[in-house]
């Protein structure tokens, strides 16, 4: 019995290593504004502004946010804290006022080749509501107008330098303000742990009905 447990124990540490092996960063705004970007304009190279910080009324506690008008994309190149993003779920929360209209849509780059998921409408977003999406092929699909296709999706996930949401390059409309909170990136549960986890279970269990 003493056997088995020291077995299960040892069993139970590889498991949680193997779960944890991707990381999970989120970017809360509770500071500051954490170098974050407003764009406006037509591209990346338009007229930048830092993100407006606000330390309280997020979801919760402090968020950034910006006019919405002309509104390009909102992003950061502090890529670090993130880390390799490969397999993980990237989330955001959104908040518009006002009449803002467009579609926002993840993206992530890599020396000027970009990469984008759906899109969903920014002016629903009138109460905080998280978004999120897969960090896989399934999901991204190369952005037709990146500056050049240098890096794959594997390589621009494994070494961004670009990260955000933008508007499908096509600006937002209306008026009033787009905010937004907790950006981040999560593990994605790895179901290959707990299988083998139960895999050792009944393993055991065969082997304690032989003895």
């Amino acid at each position: 019995m003493k056997k088995i447990l020291v077995t299960l124990a040892g069993v139970t540490a590889i498991v949680l290593a193997a779960g944890s092996a991707q990381a999970a960063y989120v970017e809360t705004f509770d500071a500051d504004n954490a170098s974050w970007l407003y764009g406006y304009g037509t591209n990346f190279a338009s007229p930048q502004n830092n993100a407006t910080w606000i330390g309280s009324g997020g979801n919760s506690d402090g968020h950034i946010s910006g006019d919405a008008s002309n509104l390009y994309a909102i992003w950061t190149y502090t890529t670090a804290p993130y880390g390799d993003m490969t397999g993980l779920t990237m989330t955001i929360d959104t908040k518009v006022t006002g009449t803002p209209t467009g579609n926002a849509q993840f993206y992530i780059g890599r020396g000027g080749s970009y990469f984008v998921d759906g899109t969903w409408a920014i002016g629903s977003d009138t109460s905080w509501t998280t978004h999120s999406t897969a960090m896989t092929a399934t999901e991204f699909t190369f952005w037709t107008q990146s500056i050049n296709n240098t890096f794959s999706l594997a390589q621009v996930l494994a070494a961004p330098d670009d990260i955000g949401i933008f508007f499908g390059g096509v600006v937002t409309g209306g008026s009033g303000q787009v905010s937004v909170d907790n950006f981040g990136v999560s593990a994605v549960p790895l179901p290959g742990a707990a299988l083998l986890f139960g895999s050792v279970l009944a393993g055991l269990g065969v082997t304690r009905r032989y003895k």
